[in-house]
């Protein structure tokens, strides 16, 4: 990327001066200002990276070949994204911008197709947008939509068991353990489901869950992989997943069923920024070290227990029974002597048919 060799280059030829001077006969402030020259160079090439990375309402990328007609875009040379500004890190308001994953992947997407970006906050209406908001795209579209196109995955998220101690065993529910998970939260619905009601310290938010982990008073968090990740990140604290609590949830780039063009560029592009490593990078600043979620081991949910029969059910047949004696009239039965009468009392069971 352009923005990158820059910076680079800078970076090089400041150090690359530094080092001469340091090497040369001149005086020893004189090779202390060149230091600190390069020094300064070094913080402002950076700066400039990373603004460049940050994405905003109106971030332009530099110029670039076109790589998509003006007839498939809403507003000509520009790509409007639609995003959930209210769901970080994946996008959040900070200081008058949008910021997060899903920015930065549609900024860099937007470069690779030559297109400013012109970010849209659509909430949680992704398949809706397209004809609300007319936007171009929609960031963060499940994988399972069925109003729109769906892009291949950019990044992938599932509820995940956190340790803070690198190889820790996966749990069993018959174990001693604490997991903390933000109380009334999907992550605490599955601790309970899969690993025992027993077993969860329901936490106010996500941060106590984590600061219960470092404490040790918690030997598992129980939390979304992307939300755990980039908390941790934040914080500089160092977890490591153990087990899936559910399915992966897989993020995907929608579009307009009808708009095929579209749909092809955005798919090329997108591919060549994960082929390119640029994903990975994205995912790296926001959440640190990526984990490869397939590698785990999924924890299932605890069977139900069996049902205590009802009364009057047959436990060997599933039958709803109901025993009852009925009256006979008086048979009359041969034998050698002659036929006599005898009262007859018979015992069923009526077995209902509808369990047959």
């Amino acid at each position: 990327m352009k923005k990158a060799s820059n910076v680079k280059t800078i970076v090089e030829s400041q150090a690359a001066s530094a080092s001469a001077a340091a090497s040369s006969p001149m005086s020893k402030s004189s090779a202390l200002r060149a230091l600190a020259a390069a020094l300064a160079a070094l913080v402002l090439a950076l700066c400039v990276g990373f603004m460049s990375g940050c994405s905003s309402n109106s971030y332009t990328p530099e110029p670039s070949e076109q790589k998509i007609d003006n007839s498939l875009l809403h507003t000509p040379g520009t790509l409007r994204v639609g995003v959930d500004a209210s769901n970080a890190p994946y996008a959040a308001q900070s200081q008058g911008s949008i910021v997060g994953i899903d920015v930065d992947t549609a900024a860099a997407l937007a470069d690779e197709l030559g297109l400013k970006l012109e970010l849209v906050d659509v909430g949680t209406n992704a398949e809706g947008a397209f004809t609300s908001d007319n936007v171009d795209i929609v960031m963060g579209v499940g994988s399972d939509a069925k109003n729109c196109w769906v892009s291949e995955p950019y990044l992938s998220s599932s509820v995940v068991l956190f340790a803070a101690e690198e190889g820790t065993r996966v749990p069993l529910p018959t174990d001693v353990f604490v997991v903390a998970a933000q109380a009334s939260s999907m992550s605490a619905v599955e601790v309970t489901n899969r690993l025992g009601q027993d077993h969860l310290d329901a936490t106010s938010d996500i941060q106590t869950a984590f600061d219960k982990l470092k404490s040790g008073s918690a030997k598992y968090v129980a939390t979304d992989s992307t939300i755990g990740s980039y908390v941790a990140h934040s914080n500089n604290q160092t977890i490591y997943p153990i087990a899936l609590l559910a399915e992966e949830t897989k993020y995907c780039i929608g579009a307009p069923i009808t708009a095929s063009g579209l749909q092809d560029a955005v798919s090329e592009a997108l591919k060549k920024l994960s082929d390119g490593g640029v994903l990975k990078l994205i995912d790296q600043k926001w959440l640190g070290e990526q984990m490869n979620l397939s590698s785990l081991t999924v924890i299932e949910p605890i069977p139900e227990p069996e049902p205590e029969p009802a009364e009057g059910e047959d436990t060997a047949t599933g039958c709803s029974t109901t025993k009852f004696s009925f009256y006979v009239p008086d048979i009359a039965m041969p034998t050698e002597q002659g036929a006599i009468t005898l009262p007859v009392f018979a015992c069923a069971y009526w077995c209902s048919l509808e369990k047959l």
